[in-house]
């Protein structure tokens, strides 16, 4: 059940809705603190965790202990940067077969709420510092 937002919780709802990537409780923490100056760290992830818990945002979990946030709540992919860890919205949704999920779902023994699918490579701009790093040496 979604309750009426605080000042604060509202100023941190629109940095990660506002935020054009997926920000961390420190970069929420920083954008927040530039129109709320006496906010607390500690109160930006408290009021993360219960916006999430509310269904007002989506905790994005890397492979480390680091979390980022996702304003954009309907179901849709990302894509993931292995070199940089830059984390983005995939604007096409990725599509399989109810029947293809279900099955997947099945052999875990789990049933399926819902999915997301996660593409991992190296993106344009580590392509491009990887290229200019070999065009250096030569």
């Amino acid at each position: 059940m979604k309750k009426t937002l605080t000042v604060n919780a509202q100023a941190v709802l629109e940095a990660v809705r506002n935020a054009p990537y997926h920000p961390t409780a420190l970069e929420v923490y920083e954008i927040v603190r530039q129109e709320q100056p006496h906010i607390g760290l500690a109160s930006i992830y408290r009021i993360l965790r219960s916006l999430v818990e509310q269904g007002y945002i989506r905790e994005l979990h890397q492979g480390d202990e680091s979390s980022q946030y996702d304003g954009h709540i309907a179901r849709h992919d990302h894509a993931i940067c292995r070199v940089c860890g830059k984390l983005v919205d995939i604007p096409v949704d990725v599509a399989f077969s109810s029947q293809a999920l279900q099955e997947a779902a099945f052999t875990v023994g789990m049933v399926l709420e819902t999915h997301e699918v996660r593409l991992y490579g190296c993106c344009l701009s580590c392509q491009a510092a990887q290229e200019d790093k070999k065009t250096t040496k030569d």
